[in-house]
């Protein structure tokens, strides 16, 4: 199938793609190619560029030591720098010189951008691993512009095929205007393109589904429909996209795994109380990019999955959940922020193998 031999047993291959502020995840369905959302923008979200920069700026410039203190305050510069700080009798720590501050700030921005290069162009991947395969099944997991962004030039530029196009029913409208004049940063086309797929006029097939729904495809593909729970938003203009999102469980032989899209807490309480629990699963991908948000502890800890897989994360950003995530997955927690495109093997049997794209082995759900 896509980057390893099958060692003598059938897998299923599970491609979580490092787009940044974003997410696109592709599952390789024998006969039935699946691509969740898309993302093309290269770029990361306010909370992650503002942690990358910290990691990477060196500390403020000590003013009383800065040759243009006096220039940038209009204050004269003290005779002595201790003489200002109220008798410190102790220099305060040296900054750097002022012209290695620069350069390391320079150097800084330089390492940031870098980053942003690095992140997957998915349409890019998507041609250079599956040339000529149409998408027999995109779902777009909730109406937000950072899980469709590229949709424009996945379908009309390239021409790439989509056979069954999986949407929610909603009327939430977007700001067409604010994106023409450039006032957000999205595409109209994409948005445009997402009414275009989701008004059935044409193919593909749109399907709306909801929990515990079955169908022919995808129930052979062992795919099961958590959430969204039913359509009661659907005349809600107000709606939260998020608490439209689907949430998807795949059976693949003994590999349980779980995508969890940008589901709410609400979503996952609703559902945990359906089932009064969970099941224990392999391989879970974080709702809402590890955010607190998508996070519902009751959840985790039932479902108890070996591996976790969060699309970028916010580092260590206030609205974080990687460390409970960590605390209830047996094996660990990895991002994409880290790791780059992660790509999972879940065997027939059981295991499920995560690996960087390079083929060097992350982590085993049986180690």
């Amino acid at each position: 199938m896509s980057l390893w031999t099958g060692e003598g047993m059938k897998f299923l291959d599970i491609h979580f793609l490092d787009v940044g502020h974003g997410d696109c995840t592709m599952v390789e369905f024998p006969e039935r190619l699946t691509v969740i959302d898309i993302n093309n923008c290269k770029s990361f979200g306010k909370e992650t560029e503002s942690e990358l920069r910290k990691r990477n700026e060196p500390p403020p410039l000590n003013p009383f030591l800065s040759p243009s203190y006096g220039r940038l305050s209009g204050l004269a510069r003290p005779t002595s720098p201790f003489s200002a700080l109220g008798g410190l009798t102790q220099p305060p720590a040296q900054s750097p010189p002022f012209g290695n501050f620069l350069a390391q700030m320079v150097e800084a921005q330089r390492k940031l951008q870098a980053e942003k290069d690095k992140l997957t162009d998915p349409i890019v991947y998507f041609k250079a691993n599956f040339p000529g395969r149409p998408i027999f099944r995109y779902i777009q997991s909730h109406p937000d512009m950072d899980h469709m962004a590229g949709l424009y030039r996945l379908w009309v530029q390239e021409k790439i095929e989509i056979v069954n196009f999986w949407d929610t029913k909603h009327r939430i409208e977007k700001d067409e205007v604010a994106m023409r004049r450039g006032e957000v940063n999205h595409d109209v086309r994409d948005w445009q393109t997402y009414k275009r797929l989701r008004s059935g006029v044409k193919d593909p097939t749109v399907l709306h589904l909801t929990h515990g729904t079955n169908g022919t495809y995808w129930t052979q593909d062992g795919i099961y429909i958590w959430a969204p729970l039913d359509h009661s938003e659907s005349d809600n203009e107000d709606a939260d996209p998020n608490g439209l999102s689907y949430l998807l469980r795949i059976q693949f032989g003994k590999s349980d795994i779980v995508l969890g899209g940008d589901a709410t807490i609400e979503t996952w309480k609703a559902l945990y109380e359906r089932y009064k629990g969970l099941p224990k699963i392999g391989l879970l991908k974080a709702s809402h990019h590890g955010r607190k948000s998508g996070y519902h502890m009751e959840s985790i800890k039932a479902m108890n999955p070996d591996l976790t897989i969060v699309s970028v994360g916010e580092l260590k950003a206030k609205d974080d959940a990687s460390a409970s995530y960590e605390r209830f997955s047996r094996v660990g927690c990895y991002s994409t922020l880290d790791h780059g495109d992660i790509i999972a093997r879940c065997f027939i049997d059981g295991e499920i193998r995560i690996f960087e794209r390079n083929g060097k082995q992350i982590a085993s759900s049986w180690d």
